[in-house]
């Protein structure tokens, strides 16, 4: 018997009418309750206590078991290209959907707004690309309005429910037997449903946490009302939502911070971040302007010169104090946060042979004025800085002897990415399925040429000190090539002539490229997406990059548009949009793959300000040494040396996949098996040690200490059990560290441990106190910012 393949077009709405009857037909009790306030929720059939998915092959509407492989070619309208992947609809409710999400805007143009996965029976996860969330249609004979008694065929829809259509992975195999599925939808998992994938199979245990019986509800449900953007004013966010904040927009949560957040208001709070002043107002920065010692080490520090005079003059150590200092008190964490994402985007590394902190400093004041200032200024001001025309050739390159380094990181790197971009960050594809270059060698030669004339402004500062605080300036001459170049979507500069000098071209056709690269389509999406993965979460849905690339594009197009200007480029605009963002915001976010890893330098610093970091001996505050001179580089033994990325690459790449995993882990490309054990040693080393002031030079010259004296108070406290007093000390380090997420697992050990240490020890409380906090911060849960 030959099995009837419907026309994809012609059948869409006979396959969702018998669809449709189908649930109708099998509607139960509603939905067990069983998820967070908001979940997504996948229907099942509705007989007996099945968890089995209600589901079709999207194209011959067969039931499961569903092949890996389809007869069907899902690119035979495209030329040399063959996808028989099988695709799978699922249907589900209470999907809360934004404007622009598929499922609520049916233009071709909308963003896919969940995600999906599936587990086999040995546990391994698959991910699941989804193609389409629609609401099902259907044709019903139904009275004309006005005149009952005559009918006419209507389009119908059930605006409560969702057809969902799931591509099975190429790892799976015919073997597989029954598989988990689960949709999440901004950060949260809905319920698991089974699915048979090659053969009828046991598939996983039975998960009674999110796997359970969810069948149609017997009576149509209102529609799933849309979300309005909330208030978040004061007291209205959870202590939860408050310490997620700020995960993701300071060094690290304190107690006293989350319930300051949660009083004022997370918006307020955001407010206050965008308006913090620096300290030093001139420079828009919190780097302080350093003297340029002569170029010569000899020269600037003589036999006979203090021993500080290098450490102070020829090493990255004032700026790397500057920077733990100021992430570990200071005020305006949120531009901190967002200038260090910067540098890792626009990479400048302080690597020899800009090994000197005055040489870097120009370079993190631009990204400090950037966090918060507008990316095409960003842009300009990186460019010529003195430091990336070292790091990246451009002052060397020259009309005779070009060099493409420069152009080619701006482009690859710095702004559009090596692929062509739709507004939602995935790849634009050509007729075969391929995606298709941003740009070619072409485009990196023509730019390359644009680049050239430039160099370090001649004369320097003095005899001796070469100019790297100022701008980059023509060099004139010939220096420049001055002829037709063709950027970006075929935009042309014409050649610059007389009466403009050679400098005035340079500058014209700068001005003319960078113009070029900062309106390209793919500029919003590429950066948006990098910095949600390095504030919020490594895996954001396709719509989450969506509304973030459409404030970049315009500052209006927003859902907090409140004082726009319909600017491009707006950093200010798009940092808000990230962090007020539904899929940011919330009190736990049920998504497995949501979330990010959190850098070493965020890490640290983070341990640190949870725990009230002070001076060695706890009279003052943390002297801030905790990478160059320090007795432990705590970051840099987690290979994320502050400033010092190994490449133009940066410390790790945005697109690093987790090995056996295939989702998006940046931060897992430096973490290894010793990176690991580092990990663990460095927190035992501020636990139960801290970092000694040194005594025979001034290089540490306070120290830096853990307070853990609430903690130990907890830990000590009279009147209590020691029941009762090792339960409060856990719950704070829950609260703390983990928003009140710990698993009863993670619980039940931590409290073993703790109690362990027998109160008849002189310093129980001290120590119970360390032990707690060694195991809650070394923990994976701690290690991945939900």
């Amino acid at each position: 018997m030959t099995e009837h393949l419907y026309p994809r077009a012609s059948a869409r709405a006979a396959r969702w009418l018998c669809a449709l009857v189908y649930l109708s037909a099998a509607a139960g009790p509603a939905p067990a309750q069983t998820m967070p306030a908001g979940s997504p929720v996948l229907l099942t059939e509705g007989t007996g206590a099945t968890t089995r998915a209600v589901a079709y092959e999207a194209v011959t509407f067969r039931a499961e078991p569903f092949p890996v492989v389809s007869p069907v070619n899902w690119h035979a309208d495209k030329s040399n290209t063959r996808d028989q992947q099988t695709r799978v609809t699922v249907f589900a409710m209470n999907l809360a959907l934004l404007p622009g999400e598929c499922g609520r805007d049916e233009t071709a143009n909308c963003s896919i707004p969940l995600t999906a996965d599936a587990q086999d029976a040995s546990g391994r996860l698959y991910p699941l690309r989804v193609e389409a969330v629609t609401r099902p249609k259907y044709m019903q004979l139904l009275p004309v309005p006005g005149n009952p008694s005559r009918q006419e065929w209507t389009e119908v829809s059930q605006d409560w429910l969702y057809a969902v259509t799931l591509r099975l992975d190429e790892a799976m195999t015919e073997s597989l037997g029954d598989v988990l599925v689960r949709i999440n939808l901004h950060g949260l998992g809905s319920n698991r449903v089974r699915i048979a994938v090659g053969q009828a199979g046991p598939g996983p245990a039975t998960d009674a946490a999110t796997e359970f019986v969810s069948p149609a509800p017997a009576v149509a449900p209102q529609p799933t009302p849309y979300p309005t953007p909330k208030a978040y004013g004061p007291a209205e966010a959870s202590a939860a939502d408050a310490k997620r904040l700020l995960d993701q927009a300071t060094w690290g949560p304190t107690v006293a911070e989350i319930e300051r957040v949660r009083q004022m208001g997370l918006r307020a709070f955001l407010d206050e971040q965008l308006a913090a002043p620096v300290t030093n107002p001139a420079r828009g920065s919190n780097y302080p302007d350093l003297t340029f010692p002569p170029d010569d080490t000899a020269t600037g520090c003589p036999t006979g010169s203090p021993q500080e005079c290098v450490r102070d003059n020829y090493t990255l150590y004032p700026i790397q104090r500057t920077f733990y200092t100021n992430a570990l008190y200071g005020q305006d964490q949120l531009r901190q946060r967002v200038a260090f994402a910067l540098h890792q985007i626009l990479v400048v590394s302080g690597l020899s042979p800009l090994n000197r902190a005055s040489w870097m400093t120009v370079y993190l004041q631009a990204l400090d004025r950037g966090a918060f200032g507008n990316y095409r200024t960003l842009l300009q001001e990186v460019t010529l800085n003195p430091a990336m025309g070292e790091y990246l050739d451009m002052r060397l390159s020259t009309r005779t002897n070009p060099n493409e380094n420069f152009a080619r990181e701006i482009l690859q790197l710095f702004s559009i990415g090596v692929n062509e971009l739709n507004p939602d960050g995935t790849p634009r594809l050509n007729a075969q399925g391929v995606p298709i270059p941003a740009y070619t060698q072409t485009n990196v030669d023509e730019f390359t040429r644009l680049f050239t004339g430039w160099n370090l402004v001649p004369g320097g500062l003095a005899p001796g000190v070469t100019n790297w605080r100022d701008p980059m300036t023509p060099r004139g001459g010939t220096t420049h090539d001055t002829g037709t170049k063709t950027l970006l979507n075929g935009v042309t500069v014409p050649a610059c002539v007389a009466p403009n000098t050679n400098a005035q071209c340079a500058q014209s056709d700068l001005t003319a490229g960078l113009n070029n690269i900062f309106n390209h389509p793919n500029v919003g999406p590429f950066i948006g997406r990098q910095l949600i993965q390095h504030l919020v979460t490594s895996n954001p849905s396709p719509a989450y990059v969506s509304r973030v690339a459409r404030v970049f594009n315009n500052d209006c197009d927003a859902l907090y548009p409140e004082g726009c200007t319909g600017a491009r480029g707006n950093m200010r605009a798009v940092v808000q949009a990230i962090l007020l963002d539904p899929e940011a915001r919330g009190d736990v976010k049920t998504d497995l793959n949501y979330g990010k890893l959190r850098e070493p330098a965020q890490y640290i610093a983070g341990v640190l300000r949870a725990f009230n970091v002070k001076s060695f001996d706890r009279t003052s505050t943390s002297d801030g040494v905790l990478a160059g001179r320090s007795s432990v580089d705590f970051a840099g033994t987690l290979d994320q040396p502050v400033f010092q990325p190994a490449t133009v690459f940066s410390y790790y790449q945005p697109d690093y996949e987790v090995p056996g995993a295939k989702i998006l882990g940046p931060a897992f490309g430096i973490l290894s098996t010793s990176t690991t054990l580092r990990r663990a040693n460095n927190i035992n080393t501020l636990a139960y040690t801290g970092v000694a002031p040194t005594t025979t030079s001034t290089d540490r010259p306070r120290g830096t200490s853990l307070d853990l004296s609430n903690l130990e108070a907890l830990a000590g406290e009279a009147n209590k059990t020691d029941d009762e007093r090792a339960t409060n000390l856990v719950n704070a380090l829950d609260t703390l560290l983990l928003h009140g997420t710990m698993s009863g697992q993670m619980r039940t050990s931590v409290t073993a441990a703790v109690k362990a240490i027998p109160t008849t020890d002189a310093a129980f409380a001290r120590k119970r106190a360390q032990v707690a906090v060694y195991l809650v911060a070394t923990s994976s849960q701690y290690d991945i910012q939900r």
